[in-house]
C-alpha cells in the first residue's frame, strides 16, 4: 500500500542566516537629506525662522530710518535731519541682506546643496557672536528693558544650539 506523505516546504528563517551588512536600511521619512538628520532638520528649520524674524527687523529699522524726517513733522526739523537716518538705514539693509543668508542656508542645506552645511555653520556661528555683541551693547545701556534682552537671550541660545548640532561630526 502506498500512500502519498504529505510534505512541508523547509521555510528557512533569513533573519538568523543574513548578515548585517546585507540587511536592508530603514527608511527614514523626514523631509531632510539623511546625512543631516532629524534633529539637523530641527536646526535648520529654527535657522530658517530666526532669519525671517531678522528679515521683519530689518524692514523695521529701514523704515524707521526712511521716515525719521516724518517725525518732525510738527515743528521744525533739525539741520541735520538727512543724517540722523543714514545709520538706521544702513543698518536696516545690512540686516535685510543677512536676513537673505539665515533664510537661504539652511534652505540650501536641507536642498542638499553641496556645502550647504558649512555655510549654515558660519552663518550660525557669526549670527551667535553678532548677537552677543548686541546683548552686551544693550546690556551698557543705563536702563534695561527686559523685552530685548529677553528676546536677544532666546536668539543666541538658539543659534549657538543650531551651530553646535550641525558642527557635530556626521554619522
Amino acid at each position: 500500500m502506498v500512500t502519498k506523505k504529505a510534505s512541508k516546504p523547509i521555510v528557512r528563517d533569513d533573519r538568523r542566516t543574513r548578515s548585517a551588512l546585507a540587511a536592508p536600511k530603514r527608511r527614514v521619512h523626514a523631509l531632510a537629506p539623511e546625512h543631516i538628520g532629524e534633529l539637523g532638520s530641527v536646526a535648520a528649520l529654527v535657522v530658517a525662522v530666526l532669519g525671517v524674524a531678522v528679515l521683519i527687523l530689518g524692514a523695521y529699522v529701514l523704515f524707521s530710518g526712511l521716515t525719521v524726517a516724518g517725525a518732525f513733522a510738527g515743528g521744525t526739523p533739525p539741520p541735520n535731519v538727512g543724517a540722523l537716518g543714514r545709520l538706521p538705514i544702513m543698518v536696516g539693509a545690512a540686516l535685510l541682506v543677512w536676513a537673505a543668508l539665515l533664510v537661504a542656508a539652511p534652505l540650501a542645506l536641507l536642498a542638499d546643496l553641496a556645502r550647504a552645511r558649512l555655510a549654515t555653520i558660519i552663518v550660525t556661528a557669526v549670527s551667535t557672536l553678532a548677537a552677543l555683541g548686541v546683548l552686551a551693547l544693550v546690556l551698557q545701556r543705563g536702563t534695561n528693558d527686559p523685552v530685548p534682552v529677553a528676546a536677544l537671550g532666546v536668539a543666541i541660545a538658539a543659534f549657538a544650539a543650531s551651530t553646535l548640532i550641525l558642527a557635530r561630526p556626521g554619522r
